[in-house]
């Protein structure tokens, strides 16, 4: 059954529950454009927030302070939240499938579906390892993990797969969990890079100082060293050296979710191409945004920053759509300032290429991620 809007109104369909729609949404509340119906689509009734991820491995704060509920940000701007997931995007019909069988039509979409952990790998990595991406079922696993390791049920030891900088702030963090548990057996955290560098797109300094924190948390670090194999207990090195772990993190990156690719969308290595509008540059009425997107006008980072910041530039796009006025452009800042989390409470910042360990870096980071959960 296809699910039509009414011919006095505008049908925008969000597809995804990602941080642009987040902020989208909370704009649009106070904008209240007129002759708009709004509908959200998401397989889950919450969103998980990246920033606190790391604290919330770490034990610093509880599963439930990731969620921002999805229906009391809907309400305000009389949006329609309708959980579950997207299936399909027919963008010349202008028609959307749904996983519940139901088909939702549109003028003007936004997809904001975030990505999946890349993982090219041995078929017994992608069998055992944990991707770090959708956040969600993640946190559930590792807390699960965590119990189990209470429980006795398993032994106090976990892998993080990449070295970039999400996987250099779980091992932290993950650490950090651990060791602050009441265990006989010691902790034991690997950091398993193919590459031969730690944070390959990072700057010297900021690779020096979590070098530092990694040895002095007593994380393993291991370098140059390909996985070949995996099983429910261990991580097999090319090197042959077998890494003990019982769960294992994959932070290898990101790739588009997989039905991207029979939309007909014009796409980059799998993502929607847009333009400085963030439209998509084969079909203008429909959006992309956060990690779903390839900025070709200025290629950037999978960033929740960037995601962030383009929530406002939709919300205003959907305003001008509302009053048939022109759309604006979107110019992502060149420079932004990174917050990595070190296990325990301390973080590192780094902007301009300049790294700086403080206690007062914490503090900041902690301000910056609850005062965007208090504001949706």
């Amino acid at each position: 059954m296809v699910v039509t809007g009414s011919q006095n109104v505008t049908r925008i369909l969000l597809i995804g529950g990602g941080h642009t729609h987040v902020v989208a949404l909370r704009r649009l509340a106070s904008m209240k454009p007129a002759g708009l119906d709004i509908h959200l689509v998401s397989p889950e009734p919450s969103t998980s927030y990246s920033g606190l991820l790391p604290g919330h491995i770490a034990g610093h704060w509880p599963r439930t302070d990731l969620e921002i509920p999805l229906a009391p940000l809907c309400h305000p701007s009389g949006t329609t939240l309708h959980t579950t997931r997207a299936i399909s995007l027919d963008p010349s019909a202008r028609i959307a499938g749904l996983d519940d069988g139901r088909e939702l039509a549109f003028e003007y979409a936004s997809l904001d579906i975030g990505a999946i952990a890349a993982v090219d790998a041995p078929d017994g990595l992608v069998s055992v390892g944990v991707p770090v991406k959708p956040l969600g079922p993640f946190a559930d696993q590792w807390s699960a993990f965590v119990s189990s390791v209470e429980a006795g049920a398993n032994p106090p030891c976990a892998a993080v797969i990449g070295a970039g900088t999400a996987g250099v702030e779980l091992a932290l963090s993950m650490k950090h969990r651990l060791d602050k548990l009441d265990l006989t057996a010691r902790p034991k955290v690997a950091l398993i890079e193919r590459g031969e560098v730690l944070l390959p797109d990072g700057n010297a300094s900021m690779r020096r100082q979590l070098e530092k924190e990694l040895n002095r948390a007593c994380v393993t670090v291991y370098k140059g060293e390909p996985v070949v194999d995996a099983d429910e207990t261990l991580v097999r090195l090319a090197s042959g050296e077998s890494v003990p772990a019982r769960f294992v993190a994959l932070a290898t990156g990101a790739r588009p979710q997989s039905w991207l690719a029979g939309t007909g969308l014009a796409l980059n290595d799998g993502f929607v191409s847009v333009s400085p509008t963030l439209q998509s540059i084969s079909h203008p009425h429909i959006f992309a945004c956060g990690d779903t997107a390839h900025l070709t006008f200025s290629p950037r980072p999978k960033a929740g920053v960037f995601a962030v910041r383009q929530g406002a530039v939709l919300a205003e796009q959907i305003g001008r759509l509302a009053a048939n006025r022109a759309l604006s452009e979107y110019h992502p800042q060149t420079d932004y300032l990174k917050l990595v989390s070190l296990g325990r409470r301390r973080a590192i910042a780094e902007k301009w290429g300049v790294s700086l360990n403080l206690p007062g870096m914490w503090s900041l980071k902690r301000h910056i991620d609850f005062d965007f959960m208090k504001d949706n």
